[in-house]
């Protein structure tokens, strides 16, 4: 017999559908200099698909009740039609290369939309507590990372890229996590 919950971790248990869409919806990438790791992400974007089964599986963990599943689910099918969001995972060789949120970062981030559509981010946003509700729905995160929003506003003549592509440059090098709709 299947259990309802796979282990995912040591600690944490989610079920198998979130991390079916958790594992479509995830990036993972690095940036090398010679033998030596500079930077090591990992993002997921959250789509339509991915903010359904992660707010499916939250409700059902927290045991919210319908009406609160509702305004939950309501509150994140809009922010996917507004923006393109993604919850990204650094860990970077050197203290001062993880400084994405600073008006002045050595990085240079934006999207690009079927590989030629150009856009900056509407905010950058450092997650400053990694609580373990992080840690159960992204396991990419560990205590060693930093971790960021990303968050893209959506345009009307924009919301039918057929692919995405995070891009992060800077001096380490340059990094592209790319997804397909």
């Amino acid at each position: 017999m299947l259990n309802v919950y796979d282990r995912l971790s040591d600690v944490q248990y989610i079920s198998p559908h979130y991390r079916a869409v958790f594992e479509k919806w995830t990036r993972k990438g690095s940036i090398y200099k010679g033998l030596k790791t500079e930077l090591l992400v990992a993002s997921t974007y959250k789509t339509k698909e991915f903010r359904r089964a992660y707010t499916e599986e939250y409700c059902k963990i927290y045991s919210l009740t319908p009406h609160q599943s509702k305004m939950m689910m309501d509150d994140q099918m809009q922010a996917a039609d507004d923006y393109n969001d993604f919850l990204v995972s650094l860990c970077a060789q050197e203290t001062q290369w993880d400084d994405f949120s600073e008006r002045n970062s050595l990085w240079n981030v934006f999207l690009l939309r079927d590989g030629y559509f150009r856009e900056k981010p509407f905010e950058v946003r450092k997650v400053k507590e990694k609580r373990p509700l992080y840690k159960s729905f992204y396991p990419f995160i560990s205590p060693w990372s930093s971790v960021y929003v990303f968050r893209f506003k959506k345009t009307d003549k924009l919301k039918a890229s057929k692919s995405l592509e995070l891009v992060l440059a800077g001096v380490p090098g340059s990094l592209r996590l790319k997804w397909y709709h």
